[in-house]
């Protein structure tokens, strides 16, 4: 079967705009009394789950997580909040790295 040089051209400018790629977003930090207070926004990671994939792998990096919460956001991205010590979000940015292969660095020095 042969194809002509419009459809394959046609085809290659069309298929990247369908992939639809996961993706995550930093989200902001604050105070929250003595620890500390962090927010991710991601899609295509773990919705099946609530975000608990990103809880465990947090979890397994030692960190004490307090108040985790994660909801649908409506628009196809889920956030999730957490506190935790202060100090440590570096850990958290590697527990998202350890489920998307991907760092954000959000949170510096926090």
């Amino acid at each position: 079967m042969r194809f002509s040089a419009s459809i394959v051209a046609l085809v290659a400018l069309v298929a990247p705009s369908l992939v639809v790629a996961d993706d995550w977003q930093c989200n902001g930090s604050w105070n929250d009394g003595g620890l500390h207070r962090l927010s991710f926004k991601f899609d295509g990671y773990c919705e099946d789950r609530y975000g608990q994939c990103f809880l465990d792998q947090i979890r397994g990096k030692g960190l004490t997580v307090h108040n985790w919460q994660c909801w649908d956001l409506g628009n196809g991205y889920w956030q999730a909040d957490l506190s935790t010590t202060a100090g440590l979000a570096w850990q958290v940015n590697n527990a998202i790295q350890d489920i998307t292969g991907t760092w954000r660095g959000c949170w510096p020095n926090q």
